[in-house]
């Protein structure tokens, strides 16, 4: 059985070849690293973040997070196409117009700060969990956006 960060892996491979490919796009995959974890920043109620992506600065590779409240295969393949189209271009350009340019040709649409996924998009999503099997996680417990129980180690 895989484990989510073997999942995400498989997910992001899987995107490469039936999207990014397809769209143009082609992914350095030796460049990103993925993971389910909660986002740097304080969550509020306005900031609903369910993924970020860092540029390679610090250690020489993307870093994508998924949040831990993600649970659904289509969601978490959609967030992570978000994120990926960060990874493509380091992180350089935010959300502006070449965000937005490669966005929509991968399949992502509505606000470019909250993409959600094309019917097509989500086809080739469903596609690729028949492949790879479900997202191995189950959503962390949440209550009006907050973790209910949290314990933090402070250096």
């Amino acid at each position: 059985m895989r484990n989510r960060e073997r999942w995400l892996n498989d997910m992001m491979v899987e995107l490469n070849e039936r999207v990014f490919k397809q769209a143009g796009y082609k992914l350095n995959l030796k460049k990103i690293k993925i993971s389910c974890g909660f986002p740097v920043g304080r969550a509020t109620a306005k900031n609903k973040t369910i993924g970020q992506c860092f540029n390679d600065a610090v250690n020489g590779y993307n870093e994508i997070f998924i949040h831990p409240c993600q649970e659904t295969s289509v969601e978490v393949g959609a967030v992570l196409v978000h994120e990926l189209v960060h990874a493509y271009d380091n992180c350089q350009n935010g959300h502006n117009h070449v965000f937005r340019k490669i966005a929509l040709a991968v399949g992502l649409q509505g606000k470019m700060t909250a993409t959600t996924h094309t019917e097509e998009l989500k086809e080739v999503i469903d596609t690729i969990v028949k492949d790879i099997g479900e997202y191995p996680h189950k959503s962390f417990p949440t209550h009006s956006g907050y973790i209910l129980w949290v314990s933090i180690i402070t250096i």
